[in-house]
């Protein structure tokens, strides 16, 4: 079965053949025994389709990847740009977005919600993401909306994507009355994760409190917007280091932005740096976001605004990259492509080597797996067999060209080419002349 001829349906898969994966000189077959890579193995060593007892895709080549992970998006702030802009309202500074969206959450509706929310959804699978974290708000003007959307998304996506949500308070745990409870009751309801965002509050340091009490009393991991700033006196992550190895929750906090890290001089970041990794605290860089609304303040070259990629990664800490938000007051543009941030955190952070572009595709595939709990990921015995083919030869090209998906397994079944939103290309011409398209 070749690439060109997917069925419509989902399909169970007993064999990729003809692949190429990242760090393997040669080309490869991989095996598939149900949801998980049974073994990897030369090219025309596997079983034919007798011995195979099922279907194989040949990708003819193709460049085969571990499937791409969100580990931090906002689905419910999605396609919200036009809005801002006929209403007039201000988007030019992280102050000015998280107020401007506030302003607009009394005018959200299910049917708004969900179709924002589903339409930003589709474009991470259509790009090959088969697991996601997703940011829901939390406040008083939308209370529990977001989180029964989410849930009903995560329900009817089951079998394509797997949605991990996170109860985030955006405005504030002391601002608003309520928070707390609804935060509580989101986590009842279902949010796998307690999220945090301190700096919107007046004192970070009981936020902080706050949100590691919530998730010591519900067993839940923790993920905090964290010291987004281009000013190196904002250092938050202290306390958060502290209390992750307080509470004994190596492994399961993780901090998104964290761009005052960059600002800081080497003498000042470098103790941080270890204190994460000593605390095993993850970090995940939002390079559209963070480049757009940092360094406005600088009058000459101003600072690129993403955090220290590459020291982080030096000291072994598990370090992510997220599209954050679509089209909106604080990413203006964005399809909901993974291998784009790749990309860009390549120029942003000089990752300009084969091993440095190779760290950046871990960087969207097996490093957000593991801060989303997933386990082995990727083209290796005993991961779930959740993989992307693309539409390249060397994995490398994925980070280098951004290629179009060509086919997704998602635990080992083919999955669907996604519905496009636009209507098909049409040919018209005179009788008798062939159309191009056929």
């Amino acid at each position: 079965m070749a690439v060109d001829d997917l069925p419509l349906g989902t399909a169970a898969l007993r064999c990729i053949r003809h692949a190429r994966v990242p760090d393997v000189v040669a080309a490869v077959d991989i095996v598939l025994a149900g949801e998980r890579v049974a073994a990897v193995v030369p090219q025309g060593d596997a079983p034919g389709p007798r011995e195979l007892g099922g279907a194989a895709l040949d990708v003819g080549g193709r460049a085969v990847l571990p499937a791409f992970v969100e580990p931090h998006v906002h689905l419910d702030k999605a396609y919200l740009l036009d809005r801002l802009e006929a209403a007039g309202l201000p988007a030019s500074t992280l102050a000015e977005a998280i107020a401007s969206t506030a302003r607009l959450k009394a005018t959200f509706t299910r049917a708004d919600l969900r179709e924002r929310a589903e339409r930003a959804l589709q474009a991470l699978i259509r790009h090959g993401c088969t697991a996601a974290r997703a940011h829901v708000e939390i406040a008083p003007p939308v209370g529990l909306l977001g989180v029964e959307v989410h849930l009903e998304l995560a329900a009817a996506y089951a079998d394509t994507i797997d949605l991990q949500l996170v109860a985030f308070p955006q405005d504030g745990i002391q601002r608003l009355p309520g928070v707390g409870e609804l935060l509580e009751e989101a986590l009842r309801l279902g949010c796998h994760v307690v999220g945090g965002c301190p700096y919107v509050d007046p004192d970070p340091a009981a936020h902080i409190d706050q949100v590691f009490a919530l998730a010591e009393r519900w067993g839940r991991p923790v993920d905090f917007h964290l010291d987004f700033s281009d000013d190196p006196r904002e250092a938050w992550i202290d306390h958060v280091c502290a209390r992750t190895r307080a509470l004994g929750m190596h492994g399961r906090v993780a901090v998104g932005h964290l761009t005052s890290l960059a600002a800081m001089p080497p003498a000042e970041a470098a103790p941080r740096i270890a204190a994460l990794a000593e605390a095993g605290v993850a970090v995940i860089a939002l390079p559209a976001t963070d480049l757009y609304l940092n360094g406005r303040g600088a009058d000459r070259c101003p600072p690129r605004g993403v955090t220290r990629l590459r020291e982080l990664r030096a000291a072994g800490i598990t370090v992510a990259l997220g599209n954050n938000n679509l089209q909106n007051a604080f990413t203006p543009v964005g399809n909901g492509n993974l291998l784009q941030m790749a990309w860009l955190a390549g120029l942003v952070g000089h990752f300009g080597t084969a091993a440095e572009q190779a760290l950046l595709l871990e960087m969207v595939t097996t490093a957000p797996a593991r801060i989303l709990g997933l386990g082995r990921w990727g083209p290796t015995a005993g991961a779930r067999a959740d993989l992307v083919a693309l539409e390249c030869t060397d994995p490398l090209l994925a980070v280098r060209e951004v290629p179009p998906v060509a086919a997704v397994v998602r635990a080992g079944r083919l999955l669907p080419p996604p519905p496009t939103r636009l209507a098909p290309l049409r040919w018209e011409s005179a009788p008798g002349q062939p159309s191009p398209l056929a």
